[in-house]
């Protein structure tokens, strides 16, 4: 008899160690992962491991950057996926695993809205709409107005590839202002960026940090920067609204995700500790601030609405685009 009454008696007394409330005062107690979808050395990478660096001291644990690119970041949001839900197992994700992809493929490995608990939203990276630097505007409208006029040979726009954060938002421009233009999509920004200033292309958006140096050394002209406010790096570049242009909400994110099911003390536990680094001011000069990203470091329930408004926003943009992984 006493032995039947032991086992409930154990189960119990582990059950109540094992508390939300107790876990997230105990989390971490071994190495964290965060999986990037991508391969070293990108945006993504680097502020994973910026952040990784930090928060070993914070937790008083290593923080594993492993790497698992591919497929749209399909490969690491399936692995994180199909994780144990306890915290141990992130995923740094962008818009393309969670909200273009469930639009852009018929069938994923992962359900993004099921599959994950949002953690975070720790950065967003405004958009910069760029021509060459000897095109005729000199102003977004006067780019509205010559492609507009260019009935017989369409402008075009170039991407970083076809369904991606800078695909949907000019194809959405383009049909919000009426415009016949090509698209003519690049295997990433590197090829693309050479083309604009050749003239072979005769516009594009990306990141801030990405076309800087080309538009301070005079072979691209910025007519524009999707975002709220101008950037630190590009002052003299207006927003979409400064331009008297409906913005076309050009802005990459990345942010954190966790297996669905992860107890949301712990879940809020993360989101509270990456706020507290990535809103460090010597953290924000050094890996924020240098590459013209905007801090976010949103709480779990803000990050969760953001994500549900986005997945119509990209559900809108796939249609217009047409656009098709499959």
């Amino acid at each position: 008899m006493k032995k039947r009454t032991f086992l409930p008696l154990a189960a119990s007394a582990l059950a109540l160690l094992l508390s939300p409330p107790l876990q997230a005062q105990t989390f971490p107690a071994k190495p964290v992962t965060i999986v990037v979808p991508y391969a070293p050395g990108g945006p993504v990478d680097n502020l994973m491991r910026a952040l990784g660096t930090r928060l070993d001291k914070e937790w008083g644990q290593p923080v594993l950057v492993l790497n698992k690119s591919g497929a749209n970041e399909i490969i690491g949001a399936e692995f994180v996926a199909k994780s144990a839900p306890d915290g141990y197992t992130l995923l740094a994700a962008t818009e393309a695993a969670l909200t273009m992809n469930p639009h852009l493929y018929k069938k994923l490995p992962y359900n993004a809205e099921k599959d994950f608990t949002p953690v975070t939203r720790l950065i967003s990276v405004p958009m910069v709409f760029f021509v060459p630097a000897n095109a005729k505007a000199n102003t977004l409208k006067a780019f509205i107005q010559q492609a507009k006029a260019a009935k017989d040979k369409p402008m075009s726009y170039g991407s970083s590839g076809a369904g991606g954060i800078v695909h949907l938002p000019l194809a959405m421009f383009a049909k919000q202002e009426g415009l016949d233009m090509v698209h003519i999509p690049y295997k990433g920004a590197a090829p693309l960026i050479p083309e604009v200033i050749s003239g072979q292309v005769d516009s594009a958006v990306l990141g801030v940090s990405v076309i800087e140096q080309h538009v301070k050394a005079g072979k691209l002209k910025a007519l524009a920067i999707s975002s709220e406010a101008r950037s630190v790096a590009l002052p003299e570049v207006p927003t979409f609204k400064e331009a008297g242009v409906q913005d076309i909400d050009a802005v990459f994110n990345i942010g954190l995700v966790a297996p669905a099911g992860t107890p949301a003390a712990v879940v809020d536990k993360i989101a509270a500790d990456l706020r507290r680094v990535l809103m460090a001011p010597d953290f924000r000069k050094a890996q924020i601030d240098a590459y013209s990203y905007v801090a976010v470091g949103s709480s779990p329930a803000e990050y969760k609405a953001f994500l549900a408004r986005d997945l119509k926003v990209q559900g809108e943009r796939v249609k217009t685009s047409g656009a098709t992984l499959d």
